[in-house]
């Protein structure tokens, strides 16, 4: 597309709530992963599929795909022909408040669907990508993507049905957060709240639907992409995440991302 380079990543300090990236080599993401933000992705052009849990979902060009935070997903390259794949992450708390001011509900409603197929939605969608790179005036970005979030909210979130939740699940997950630079073991972290490595696994993976140890692995990637976002050399973002060298970085980076921490950094808009 005229004006967006090949591989763009856009952040801006404006807009801390969002990261939006456009790729056109859509290698997919083959490995299972979560994002704990909100993610919302399109084509240009071809199809991709999804692995969603137990459900297989196949994104069309003029459909978009909603994927909920902490969501399990893959996604694989049907065909040589995708082209162009725009990837919008927003912060699960920033959502929270528009659903709050919509709902007046506490605490994230998930979205009951995974796939819009709406070519109305698609191109509303794919404008506010590229107005989000392109343009340089951040109020009118930041009303443009309230206005389409919102909308997607009122159709795509039943504010009557929640998700009742392990309290002890989550609370697991916020002591991995909050240590999450350290090399924690099952026996550390079952010590600290008293059960079994055994329960421990099964609770978290039955809210979570991730292992322990696949939710730090996922966390500390995530971390690591906001690190690198901010310029820090890739052997200090390996450090600051735990991670025992590059080369364990470079792995998962590129198993979740599809890029390499290298060439996710070069790809920032600067």
């Amino acid at each position: 597309m005229q004006g967006i380079k090949i591989n763009t990543t856009y952040k801006n300090l404006e807009l801390p709530f969002l990261e939006l990236t456009f790729n056109t080599d859509i290698n997919g993401c083959s490995k299972s992963h979560i994002h704990d933000k909100l993610t919302i992705i399109a084509l240009k052009d071809g199809n991709i599929k999804l692995h969603l849990k137990d459900n297989e979902l196949i994104l069309i060009e003029k459909n978009i795909a909603i994927i909920n935070p902490y969501q399990i997903h893959s996604a694989s390259k049907m065909d040589k022909n995708s082209d162009g794949l725009y990837a919008l992450y927003l912060d699960k708390n920033w959502i929270e408040k528009l659903q709050y001011d919509l709902f007046k509900v506490d605490g994230f409603v998930p979205f009951s669907t995974n796939i819009i197929a709406d070519e109305k939605t698609y191109q509303e969608f794919i404008f506010l990508c590229e107005n989000l790179i392109l343009d340089d005036i951040c109020i009118k970005k930041e009303e443009q993507i309230i206005q389409f979030i919102s909308k997607q909210i009122i159709k795509n979130c039943n504010q009557l049905v929640r998700e009742e939740k392990n309290i002890l699940a989550y609370d697991i997950k916020s002591y991995i957060d909050q240590n999450i630079h350290l090399n924690l073991s099952l026996e550390e972290i079952s010590k600290q709240f008293l059960i079994t490595p055994f329960h421990l696994i099964r609770i978290f993976k039955q809210e979570l639907d991730l292992t322990p140890y696949q939710y730090i692995l996922n966390h500390k990637v995530n971390l690591a992409k906001e690190l690198l976002s901010k310029n820090m050399s890739i052997s200090e973002v390996a450090l600051n995440v735990g991670f025992n060298d590059q080369s364990h970085l470079y792995k998962y980076f590129k198993q979740i991302f599809s890029i390499s921490p290298k060439e996710y950094q070069d790809s920032l808009i600067k």
